[in-house]
């Protein structure tokens, strides 16, 4: 490919400013380079092309030319993602939304953000708060995590047990499909029976059947008063025991947390944080509530009372305040940022029944131990939902080459016990590059087919995040 005939071709179209090639003299090589890649280590960035789209109509334009000229394109948003689906790694055209973050309308009747997908999700938090509303999809990286990724993974987050997947809070989407083509699934109202809903085929596409670059979504009431209780738990087994309790009481329960010794560990080291109790523990949970009034302040204690006095847990304590209510959530939402930083990490993003965790646990023990020996585990997730964040970490000693090698030896055992259990191999990071191989252990030859077939009625050529997913 001819990329300077790419580059000065594509600034004819959308404006020269808006496409970089690489050693132009614009941007830093590193800079560059890392809009082309996630959060993985496994495949490094390769592409020469990089475009700033500001509206649908400059998508568009990227995309027919590319699809003219039979040139591939990774779309880049927040590159906060762990599964490769964002790595440009064979000379792909990569399109950042970045500069598509406006709020485009506001409809205070039905309570809907129309926004550009660049915007990053904690800026959407902002704006719905400006306007008295709340929307609820949160999780560590709000802070950088577009939200056009979030629904091309159905991201979930924290607060799934409470408020479900992003999936459910999506009314309209704009997309462009695989030949440039802009289709438009209209946000403006709640009842729409008109044949095929397709938006709901891009959310969770991982960018492999449009570009997803606006949206509405939905916007609730903000909840009137949050508390979070944190507890120190011997047993695995009593956090289920747990948050069976929590359901004894009527307070909604917004998120529930938990995680290992050795993750907790790793965030005291990365962010300095105290000891939350003054006796260690091997897990940890983190529940969140909503309260309103003397009453549901009383049930938190009622609720911390019971477990105590069933010996679920060995320590325990209630936020009084906005900062404690934070400083819990660090000892969470500090666990992949304090791992990725420091460490090179495979990770399993897993879902599993609730009634059959406590058994896959056991028998995933037993194959990590047989088969990671002198690796380091580090497990966490919102176990509310079922989801766990399974993470092999590197011994110091261990090149990056040698130890994914040694992890996707392994994956196809971890998958085969998800499989027994009927889980997913994927809860919310998706597919990528990296499970695109083991997608059959929760995906039948007859869904696949039809996925297969879905892929080339909107992308003819397969241009769109090629070797992702399928």
């Amino acid at each position: 490919m001819d990329f300077t005939k790419t580059k000065i071709e594509l600034g004819k179209l959308i404006g020269e400013k808006k496409v970089i090639q690489k050693n132009d003299g614009t941007m830093d090589d590193a800079l560059f380079d890392s809009y082309g890649t996630d959060r993985t280590k496994v495949y490094p960035p390769n592409y020469q092309v990089l475009v700033f789209p500001e509206s649908t109509e400059d998508v568009a334009s990227i995309v027919s030319y590319a699809y003219q000229n039979n040139i591939s394109i990774v779309p880049s948003g927040g590159r906060t993602g762990y599964a490769g689906g964002a790595v440009a790694k064979d000379g792909e055209i990569v399109i950042s939304m970045s500069k598509m973050n406006h709020v485009m309308d506001f409809d205070p009747f039905l309570g809907t953000l129309h926004i550009q997908a660049g915007m990053i999700t904690k800026n959407l938090h902002k704006e719905a708060e400006e306007r008295g509303f709340y929307f609820p999809v949160d999780f560590a990286a709000t802070g950088s995590s577009h939200i056009g990724g979030n629904i091309a993974t159905n991201a979930g987050g924290v607060r799934v047990v409470r408020y479900g997947l992003i999936r459910d809070w999506v009314l309209g989407l704009t997309v462009v499909t695989g030949k440039g083509e802009v289709f438009r699934f209209n946000g403006e109202i709640l009842k729409n029976n008109t044949g095929y809903d397709l938006k709901h085929l891009f959310i969770g596409s991982e960018g492999t059947l449009g570009i997803i670059t606006e949206a509405v979504v939905k916007l609730t009431k903000p909840p009137k008063d949050i508390r979070v209780i944190f507890l120190a738990v011997p047993e695995y087994k009593n956090i289920l025991e747990i948050f069976r309790e929590t359901h004894n009481f009527d307070l909604p329960l917004l998120a529930f947390e938990f995680l290992t010794d050795y993750c907790l560990e790793k965030v005291k080291e990365h962010l300095g944080v105290p000891d939350p109790f003054q006796a260690p523990s091997k897990y940890y949970v983190l529940m969140e509530f909503e309260v309103s009034g003397e009453s549901d302040e009383e049930k938190l204690y009622s609720i911390l009372e019971s477990i105590t006095e069933k010996e679920l847990i060995t320590d325990g304590s209630i936020a009084q305040n906005s900062r404690q209510n934070e400083t819990f959530w660090k000892y969470r939402e500090g666990i992949s940022e304090s791992l990725s930083l420091a460490y090179t990490v495979h990770k399993n993003d897993i879902s599993l029944p609730l009634r059959n965790m406590e058994a896959f646990l056991g028998e995933m023990t037993n194959l990590l131990t047989n088969k990671y020996q002198g690796f380091s585990i580090a497990l966490f997730g919102h176990i509310g939902d079922g989801n766990l964040h399974l993470n092999i970490v590197k011994p110091k000693d261990l090149s990056d080459v040698e130890f994914f090698k040694q992890c996707k030896q392994v994956d196809p055992d971890m998958f085969q016990l998800i499989q027994k259990f009927k889980g997913s191999i994927s809860a919310e990071h998706g597919i990528g590059l990296l499970k695109k191989d083991y997608l059959g252990f929760s995906r039948s030859d007859g869904e696949l087919d039809t996925m297969r077939a879905i892929k080339l009625a909107f992308d003819p050529k397969s241009i769109l995040n090629p070797g992702k997913v399928l």
